[in-house]
C-alpha cells in the first residue's frame, strides 16, 4: 500500500532562496557594555521598543524547551504574530503582506506551507515570493538582511496569514484531495464506492438460498439463519471474554524532558460550535505541554460564520491556526480532518472534538509512550462521559464508555486484535497517519474504519492510560440520532473491509481477520438481533416450550440459545461492573438494571440506520454540544504544570 499524502518537502524550495533556509542557533547581544543577551531570532525587537522582561522570558523559555526565540515568544502568546512579523518586515526593509496580492494558483500548498515560501501571482509591485520565516529560517533571513543580500523581491507574512493565503489559492485542489485522496490511492478502502463483484455474488447466493429454503420448508431457513447468528454471536462473545481477561494498561513511560519533546499537533474540527469555543480554548490552554511546541489546527467550514467570528474575537496566540475548510462534499468530520492533515507540523498528532477536555498531562504521556515503544503507531486514550448526572441516558452512556475504554479496548490492544477507535483522543505518529491514507471522508464512523485500516497496514494500536472528558447527548432525540449514525457507519465499515476477504485475511492473518469480523459484525448483528432474540427467548421460557424441547433439533436450538445468551449477558455486565468499580462510580450501580431498556433503544436505532443508509449513506447527523448541566471534569480540574 502506498503513501497517499505528501510530506512538506523543503527540497522543493526555489533555488534562489535555498541559502536563506538552513540551521542557526545563537544568542545575540545588543550594543552596549551591559546589554542583555536575547535569542538571535527576537533580539531585533529591542530596537523597536520590545520590553526587556518579555524578550528575556522568551529567551529563557526557548533555552529550557529546546526551541528558538520566535517559537517561544509567539507560542507562549507573549506577542501577537501579526505585530511581530510587521516589525520583522520593517527591520529587513521588505513589504509586510496583508493579503493584497494573491498567491500563484499553481502553488503546492503542503510544500509551500512546510517551507514558508510561496510564489506570488503577477503584480504591479514586482514582488516574486511571499515568505513566512520561522525558527532557523528566520535567523538566516536576519543574517541576509544585515548583509543586504536578498536575491529576489520578497514580501513578509505571518505564518498564519501565509497559510490562509496559500490554502485560498489552492482551495479547489484541497477540497478534492480531502474528499478523494483515499479513494484515488486505493478505491477498495473508501466507503465512496460500489459493492465489489464478490459482495454482489455472495449477496445473490444468500438471497437465492433463503428463497429456496423458504419454498422447501421454512424451518430449514430458520435453522440456517439461527446457525449463522449463533456463529457470529459466539465469536463476538469469545473476543470480548478474551479481551476482558487480558485487559490492562501499560505502566507509564519515563517522562521525556522538555527539550526533547517534539512538536505535537492537535486537530479540532468544529461545525456550528460557537457556543463552546470558550470551553474548548480553556481546555486546550490547560494542556501541560510546552506551548512553543504545540501546533493547534482548528478546522471550520467556510459558511460557519458564527464559529469563525467567535474564534476571531479571541485573538488567539500563534500556536493556534484556524483553517477554513473549502466548500465541498461530503460535509463530514473526516473530510475536515483531511483538510488539516497535509499542513500538520507535529511529529505526533491528536484529534479532539469540540466538547473534549483532555487530562492536562495526556500529550506528555503519549509522547513518552511513543518514544519508549517505536512500534506503536496509534494510542487511544480513554473517553469519559463528562455530564454523567444530566439524565438516565448519560448515566447509561457512562457505563457503556467505562466498559469499552477502561476494559474492552485495553484488552483488545493487549492481545493484538484490531480496535475500532473512538472518535476522539486518538494519538498518531503523523507519518503513519499519512501513510495509511488519513481518514475516509465518506465514512460516518471514520474512527472505526481507521482502526481497522491501521491493523491492515500492520500498525500497532495501544491503549493510553489517560482520560478525555466528553459531553454526551442527554435527551433521547440527540442520543438516538447519534446512535443511528454510528450504526450506519459500522455498516459502511463492514462493507468496505469485506470487499476482498482474501486480501483482508492476507493482510491481517486468519485469527486477526476473524477478530475484525467479530468486532464489527458483532456490533451490527448484536444491535439488530440481540434484543429481539433475547425477548423472544424470555417469552418462550415463560409461556412456551423452551424448557421442554420435543425433538433433537429443538434441543440443539435450546443449547445454542443458552450458549450465547448467558455468556453474552456476562460479557456485557462484567466490563460494566469493572469499569464502574475502576472509576468509583458505585452510585451508578442501580442503573445497570436499565441496560435492557437501553439496548432495546440501541436496536431501534440500528434498524432505522438501515433506512438511513439506503436513503442518504453519507449524511452526517450533527450532535449538538454546549447543553450539559453538570461536569465531572470541572470538579477534577487542576492547574497545568509544564516543568519537570
Amino acid at each position: 500500500m502506498e503513501n497517499f499524502f505528501v510530506e512538506g518537502d523543503p527540497g522543493a524550495r526555489p533555488p534562489v532562496l535555498t541559502r536563506l533556509l538552513g540551521s542557526a542557533r545563537r544568542v545575540e547581544r545588543l550594543p552596549g557594555p551591559k546589554a542583555p543577551a536575547y535569542a538571535a531570532e527576537i533580539a531585533f525587537l529591542a530596537l523597536y521598543g520590545g520590553l526587556p522582561n518579555v524578550l528575556m522570558a522568551a529567551s529563557e523559555t526557548a533555552r529550557r524547551c529546546g526551541v528558538l526565540g520566535d517559537e517561544a515568544l509567539l507560542g507562549e502568546g507573549l506577542m501577537h504574530d501579526e505585530a511581530f512579523y510587521a516589525l520583522l518586515a520593517k527591520h529587513v526593509k521588505a513589504p509586510f503582506y496583508h493579503g493584497e496580492i494573491a498567491v500563484a494558483a499553481d502553488v503546492d500548498p503542503a510544500r509551500a506551507i512546510a517551507s514558508g515560501i510561496a510564489p506570488l501571482a503577477a503584480n504591479e509591485r514586482g514582488l516574486s515570493y511571499l515568505l513566512a520565516p520561522r525558527a532557523h529560517s528566520l535567523a538566516l533571513l536576519l543574517d541576509a538582511a544585515r548583509a543586504r543580500r536578498f536575491p529576489v523581491k520578497i514580501a513578509i507574512a505571518s505564518p498564519r496569514r501565509f497559510g490562509a493565503s496559500v490554502r485560498a489559492a489552492a482551495a479547489r485542489r484541497i477540497a478534492e484531495t480531502s474528499a478523494f485522496a483515499l479513494k484515488e490511492g486505493d478505491r477498495t478502502l473508501s466507503a465512496h464506492g460500489a459493492l465489489s463483484g464478490r459482495q454482489i455474488a455472495v449477496g445473490g447466493l444468500l438471497t437465492f438460498a433463503a428463497v429456496a429454503l423458504w419454498s422447501l420448508k421454512p424451518a430449514w431457513l430458520t435453522a440456517a439463519g439461527s446457525a449463522g447468528l449463533w456463529a457470529c454471536f459466539f465469536a463476538s462473545i469469545g473476543l470480548r471474554a478474551v479481551a476482558i481477561a487480558a485487559s490492562r494498561f501499560e505502566a507509564p513511560a519515563p517522562s521525556v524532558s522538555l527539550e526533547r519533546l517534539p512538536i505535537y499537533s492537535i486537530v479540532v474540527p468544529l461545525s456550528r460550535e460557537a457556543a463552546i469555543v470558550d470551553r474548548l480554548i480553556c481546555a486546550l490552554d490547560a494542556i501541560a505541554y510546552p506551548r512553543a511546541k504545540l501546533d493547534i489546527k482548528i478546522v471550520v467550514e467556510a459558511d460557519d460564520i458564527e464559529t469563525l467570528s467567535e474564534l476571531a474575537r479571541r485573538r488567539l496566540p500563534a500556536r493556534y491556526d484556524v483553517i477554513v475548510a473549502a466548500p465541498g462534499a461530503p460535509r463530514t468530520k473526516p473530510r475536515a480532518l483531511n483538510v488539516a492533515l497535509p499542513f500538520l507540523r507535529g511529529q505526533y498528532v491528536v484529534v479532539y472534538d469540540a466538547e473534549d477536555c483532555p487530562a492536562p498531562s495526556q500529550l506528555r504521556l503519549a509522547a513518552a509512550r511513543f518514544a519508549r515503544e517505536p512500534d506503536v503507531g496509534c494510542l487511544q486514550a480513554r473517553l469519559v462521559v463528562d455530564n454523567v448526572e444530566d439524565s438516565w441516558l448519560t448515566r447509561l452512556f457512562a457505563i457503556e464508555y467505562s466498559a469499552l475504554f477502561d476494559v474492552i479496548n485495553p484488552g483488545l490492544a493487549a492481545i493484538g486484535a484490531p480496535i475500532a477507535l473512538g472518535g476522539a483522543a486518538n494519538h498518531f505518529r503523523t507519518e503513519v497517519l499519512r501513510r495509511v491514507g488519513g481518514w475516509d471522508a465518506w465514512n460516518v464512523t471514520e474512527d472505526a474504519d481507521l482502526g481497522l485500516r491501521l491493523a491492515r497496514f500492520g500498525v500497532r494500536v495501544a491503549a493510553l492510560d489517560s482520560d478525555t472528558y466528553e459531553e454526551q447527548p442527554a435527551t433521547f432525540r440527540r442520543w438516538f440520532n447519534q446512535r443511528r449514525r454510528w450504526h450506519k457507519g459500522w455498516l459502511q465499515t463492514t462493507l468496505v473491509h469485506s470487499r476482498s476477504p482474501a486480501r483482508l485475511t492476507r493482510e491481517l492473518g486468519p485469527i486477526r481477520a476473524l477478530c475484525a469480523g467479530a468486532l464489527i459484525g458483532g456490533a451490527i448483528l448484536g444491535g439488530l438481533f440481540g434484543p429481539p432474540l433475547t425477548l423472544w427467548t424470555i417469552w418462550r421460557v415463560a409461556f412456551g416450550d423452551f424448557l421442554a424441547p420435543h425433538t433433537f433439533w429443538d434441543a440443539m436450538g435450546v443449547l445454542m440459545t443458552v450458549s450465547v445468551i448467558l455468556p453474552g449477558a456476562a460479557v456485557v455486565l462484567t466490563p460494566a461492573v469493572l469499569g464502574l468499580r475502576g472509576r468509583r462510580l458505585h452510585r451508578l450501580g442501580w442503573s445497570l438494571a436499565l441496560l435492557p431498556v437501553y439496548y432495546c433503544l440501541v436496536c431501534m436505532a440500528a434498524w432505522l440506520s438501515l433506512i438511513d443508509f439506503s436513503r442518504r449513506p453519507f449524511h452526517w447527523s450533527k450532535t449538538e454540544h454546549g447543553l450539559a448541566r453538570t461536569s465531572a471534569y470541572a470538579r477534577r480540574r487542576t492547574a497545568p504544570v509544564v516543568d519537570d
